[in-house]
């Protein structure tokens, strides 16, 4: 059972920045900027408090990538082209909106981008 389920104080929040690097195989916290919540290599990591009232700025924003392989049939493992899958979130502490690809028609196009049908995804 988690700290919050138990109605204990939530864990302290770690100083310096959040991000993690990585060494080959090995990953490591940044914690660079703990004395002014601004990184030198990543930026601003402290933000105030979300306000339900006001809309957010999306200062930081998460994209995804998926590639995928089209082949030729099911019997036949020849790659014939590639898709891309792309969607953005906001990671503002307390947003976390998904964006939306306006613009582009609906559907999977062999020669033009599209997005899914709930505009959520861009191939």
């Amino acid at each position: 059972m988690s700290d919050e389920h138990r109605g204990g104080e939530p864990p302290a929040e770690r100083p310096g920045c959040p991000k993690t690097l990585w060494d080959g195989m090995t990953p490591y916290q940044c914690d660079q900027g703990a004395e002014t919540g601004v990184c030198p290599r990543h930026g601003k990591f402290r933000h105030e408090p979300a306000d339900p009232d006001k809309p957010c700025q999306h200062p930081d924003m998460h994209l995804d990538a998926d590639v995928q392989r089209l082949t030729a049939s099911d019997d036949d493992p020849t790659v014939v082209a590639y898709i891309v899958e792309l969607s953005i979130r906001c990671t503002a502490q307390g947003c976390g909106e998904r964006f939306r690809w306006t613009g582009v028609p609906a559907g999977l196009m062999p020669n033009r981008p599209a997005c899914s049908p709930d505009e959520f995804v861009l191939h």
